[in-house]
């Protein structure tokens, strides 16, 4: 009985990630506090314009990493996270 509540606890734990997995604040201090639970690996970020143009890049190496943003123009943006074998992008601006 404890292994199947276990397992029921992991899956929904997985299911709360995909459907609220990425919360992105810009700050007042040109950085995004990006605030993601990712499910085991290193995910990787991308931010992108609105015509796809790849701007940064990097590692979400813990559960709140800063990305800073002071390269990016007042503007419309995206972020992709990648965290095998899931992809989530959430729309932000500057």
């Amino acid at each position: 009985m404890g292994v199947k509540l276990i397992k029921l606890h992991l899956k929904l734990e997985t299911m709360l990630r995909i459907m609220n997995p990425l919360n992105v604040i810009v700050s007042a201090e040109n950085y995004i506090p990006v605030d993601y639970a990712n499910t085991g690996e290193t995910p990787i970020f991308d931010i992108c314009d609105n015509d796809g143009n790849l701007l940064e890049s990097g590692v979400l190496d813990s559960y709140e990493t800063n990305i800073y943003i002071e390269c990016l123009e007042i503007g419309q943006y995206y972020i992709f996270v990648l965290d095998e074998p899931h992809m989530i992008s959430q729309k932000f601006a500057v």
